[in-house]
Parts: C-alpha cells; sequence; structure tokens
C-alpha cells in the first residue's frame, strides 16, 4: 500500500510540474509545440495500444475507456493543492495537518479511479495487461521526475515547488 501511495503522489507532482514544462522554449530556440489535453490523452492512449500489442477489436474497445480514465485522473491531478511547495516551518501544526489531509483525499479520489476502471479494464484485458499499464504508467513518472530534476539543475523548471524540502526528519 506504501509502494501505490508513493508511487501515487510522485504522479502528482509530476503532472503538476508538466505544465510548466511544457510552456519553456526548447533548447534551439523554437518553441514547443504546445498540445491540448485531447491530443495528450489520444498519443498517450495510442502508445498504450501499441504497447499492449492489443487487436483491432480489444483496441476498440479499450481506446475509449482507457481515454476516459486518462481524463479522470488528469483532472484529478489538476486539483494540486494549494500547499504544494510552501516551506511547513512557517505553518501552524493546524494547518501542516490540513495538508496531509489534502494530500489523502486526492491519493484515494486516484485510487478510487484506478479501482473503478480496472473493473472496466478486466471485462476486456488479461491481468497482466493490466499490470502493464500501471507499469509503464510508473515507468513514464521515474522518466519525468528524472527529467524535471535535470532541468532544475540546469536552471529551468519550476523553482520551489519541486525542489527537495527543507525540513528533516528526526532520527
Amino acid at each position: 500500500m506504501k509502494k501505490y501511495l508513493f508511487m501515487v503522489m510522485a504522479a502528482v507532482m509530476m503532472l503538476g510540474g508538466s505544465i510548466t514544462v511544457n510552456a519553456q522554449v526548447a533548447q534551439n530556440g523554437k518553441e514547443r509545440l504546445h498540445l491540448t489535453v485531447d491530443q495528450i490523452i489520444q498519443k498517450r492512449t495510442e502508445k498504450m495500444v501499441q504497447t499492449l500489442m492489443l487487436d483491432d477489436a480489444t483496441s476498440a474497445k479499450f481506446i475509449p475507456v482507457y481515454s476516459e480514465y486518462l481524463k479522470e485522473k488528469m483532472e484529478c491531478r489538476s486539483m494540486k493543492p494549494k500547499h504544494m511547495g510552501t516551506d511547513i516551518n512557517t505553518k501552524t501544526d493546524a494547518e501542516v495537518d490540513q495538508m496531509i489531509q489534502d494530500n489523502f483525499a486526492q491519493s484515494h479520489k486516484i485510487l478510487d479511479i484506478r479501482e473503478k476502471y480496472y473493473a472496466k479494464f478486466h471485462k476486456f484485458l488479461t491481468p497482466k495487461q493490466i499490470m502493464k499499464i500501471y507499469q509503464v504508467e510508473k515507468n513514464d513518472v521515474v522518466k519525468m521526475t528524472k527529467e524535471m530534476m535535470k532541468r532544475q539543475q540546469k536552471g529551468f523548471g519550476n523553482k520551489g515547488v519541486f525542489t527537495r524540502p527543507n525540513f528533516k526528519f528526526s532520527n
């Protein structure tokens, strides 16, 4: 459960920062192509169909369900808590508690979405194929995290939101 909670939290953080990353200028000086939400969903769906190597009949069932799944997850993640990246040392215990509760609520919502769509996917995909979806999503989150860290080290990215926490846990 801790593994999934960490994975969900990492995904939430990555999606929130991807908006800033999209708005930047490419290194060659040309402006980056800005994709709409529908275009992003379409590209990710096409990639997943190829990854799962689905036949035409299964693809016809999979594409609308997976597109809705992505839309719901993106909507949930776009409700990023307003306190992301804030210094907890300047907050009261009540404010920090509220921050934690907000993160729990968002994590629960993402988990509810995954459970809802697992039942839908299970009608036409095998459990191994469904697990492959989750593995690809996890790998994408890891790649985005590495890319954001790399950009922050080079001076790109959204400073302050995804930097290392400015507090330490006591041993």
